[in-house]
């Protein structure tokens, strides 16, 4: 009995002992291609003029695709959508009470550049910067802006981002798990075929807010 508790006792301290190994092992930060999603967010679309020109906001969701060239810098595709819910605004210098915007989609391919790296950090920071398309998608109730959703459809907008984050990077329990804050602020350019509702004669801007999760696919 005596021989038998012995090895069992040895037994658990050399299982013990791989197990922080092991742990100390895992690498924790990020890896080399990286998946992310945020449910929710809000984009505020600043820069119109009461008038023709209309102030909104969205609320957003998305994701992309992020490949790290090295510890400091990744590059990422992203594609986010968004849903005009009702609320008031001004139109024609005139207040119009709990209306529908339109769908907003963008499209981005962005560099990220941590200037502190990544390498074994579980916060790291970045500054981020890159260039895609803004869609806006008419709707019913979106006719009285000059978005009908027999005629007009879909405009689309060249489109630029600048911002930065922190990627939050979970320890050695689920290291391939974690969590992104973002800010970006929008560069909409403008489009002379868009209805005048959305930068048709000028460019306009957003704020665009998340936060959301990551998991690394590949290390």
């Amino acid at each position: 009995m005596i021989r038998g508790s012995q090895a069992f006792l040895a037994a658990l301290i050399l299982l013990a002992g791989c197990s922080i190994a092991s742990a100390q092992e895992t690498a924790i930060g990020a890896g080399k291609v990286e998946i992310g999603g945020f449910p929710g967010g809000g984009t505020f679309f600043v820069g119109g003029d009461d008038d023709e020109e209309v102030n909104f906001n969205v609320y957003t969701a998305g994701g992309g695709l992020t490949y790290y060239l090295n510890e400091k810098v990744a590059i990422e595709g992203e594609m986010t959508g968004s849903v005009g819910w009702a609320q008031d605004i001004f139109f024609e210098n005139e207040k119009v009470i709990h209306v529908q915007m339109p769908t907003v989609w963008s499209y981005y391919g962005n560099v990220l550049f941590f200037p502190g790296g990544t390498a074994g950090k579980r916060v790291p920071f970045y500054v981020t910067g890159g260039f895609g398309a803004v869609s806006l998608a008419s709707r019913v109730p979106t006719k009285q802006f000059g978005y009908d959703v027999d005629t007009v459809g879909w405009e689309t907008f060249i489109a630029e981002n600048i911002g930065g984050g922190i990627k939050i990077f979970r320890a050695a329990d689920a290291p391939n798990w974690g969590f992104r804050a973002d800010y970006r602020y929008l560069i909409v350019n403008e489009n002379s075929g868009a209805p005048a509702f959305f930068a048709k004669t000028k460019i306009r801007g957003g704020h665009r807010v998340y936060v959301g999760m990551l998991y690394t696919w590949k290390r």
